[in-house]
């Protein structure tokens, strides 16, 4: 059976179009979303695996995409471990009581984190969105990367400033470096399961890795990043995401990724031409033109795909998630266009 688009278009194959999906594509914009999910937060609806499965193929259907991404979140780990965590509303995780990085029992507890015993139901969820997607179509899965993970730990909510981690960094390095490496534990530990249980490709979201100067990420967040990509199956094609891309796209490409995803501001044909063809390049329309919509959202992705023709190693996407006020009509919009596109001849 031939490889789905998305794959082929990760490892550089023979495309006839570019494949499109979007971050955070199963979320609050849609009103199937809200019914499936109720009242319930989403930690409570991953102990729903045929609800969470039901939710993980939706877009699929509703918009025509060409993968799925499994519904889940990146703290579920930590959750499952026990540690008090909650998400707040157009807030994010939020933990009353943040980390001590110099606190090893919470480090060690959480570092024991095994997918199977503490959130089967992540696992279950796939196994049940693999039977319900139709064929062609892959499942994708994630984690959070070190730094994003244990930065709302360490801060106690979302931040851009990074002021508690900082901190930690310069007064007790060591220490956070123990816990980047206890982040690694988790990580390699929740993406071997789930590629286990049958997802066909794994991103990682370091979402806030752009925020660090590029010292502090070689220093504290490179080589654990490099440690968990190294020891998954070379077969699955692993994509690195960042919300802040621009000046760091070098260091983030020494990860070991097959793909990186870009944020708005990185010229995607540049990015492709700058590593020679080595990676594939996803991304990068802003998720407030694809809230927009009209003509000012079509005229951007199709000045995108020009600046992207005849490159095999692309997959169309977001610079981020999909933004909770967008009208699904404007991404069914982009996925029609993007299929229109053919690659040329």
């Amino acid at each position: 059976m031939e490889e789905s688009l998305l794959l082929r278009a990760l490892k550089g194959s023979d495309i006839e179009r570019h494949p499109v999906w979007f971050m955070r594509q199963a979320g609050r914009y849609l009103n199937e979303y809200r019914k499936l999910k109720g009242t319930r937060d989403i930690f409570e609806v991953q102990h729903d695996p045929v609800t969470a499965s039901d939710i993980t193929v939706l877009p699929v259907k509703k918009l025509g995409v060409d993968a799925a991404v499994l519904y889940s979140d990146i703290m579920v780990p930590i959750k499952s471990r026990g540690y008090e965590i909650r998400i707040e509303e157009n807030i994010g995780p939020v933990a009353d009581k943040p980390l001590d990085v110099s606190d090893t029992e919470a480090l060690n507890s959480l570092s024991k984190f095994d997918c199977g015993r503490d959130a089967p139901y992540v696992l279950e969820n796939i196994r049940y969105s693999i039977e319900k997607l139709p064929e062609g179509i892959p499942l994708i899965g994630f984690s959070g990367g070190p730094f994003t993970m244990f930065s709302y730990l360490i801060e106690g909510r979302p931040s851009r400033t990074f002021e508690k981690s900082r901190k930690f960094m310069a007064e007790n390095p060591k220490e956070f470096k123990h816990a980047m490496e206890s982040a690694e534990k988790i990580i390699k530990n929740y993406l071997r399961a789930q590629i286990y249980a049958g997802v066909e490709v794994v991103q990682l979201f370091e979402s806030w890795a752009g925020y660090l100067t590029q010292q502090e990420y070689r220093d504290f967040v490179l080589e654990p990043t490099k440690r968990i990509f190294d020891e998954l199956p070379s077969k699955i094609p692993k994509i690195y995401f960042s919300a802040r891309t621009e000046g760091m796209i070098d260091i983030f490409s020494e990860t070991g990724c097959d793909s990186l995803s870009v944020d708005s501001n990185t010229d995607i044909a540049a990015a492709y031409r700058h590593f020679d063809g080595k990676l594939s390049i996803q991304g990068n329309l802003s998720p407030e033109i694809a809230r927009a919509g009209g003509s000012i959202m079509e005229k951007e992705v199709n000045e995108l795909l020009d600046n992207v023709s005849g490159i095999r190693k692309f997959v169309f996407n977001l610079s981020h998630g999909v933004l909770k006020e967008t009208d699904p009509a404007n991404l069914v919009r982009i996925v029609d266009i993007v299929k229109a596109r053919r690659m040329p001849q």
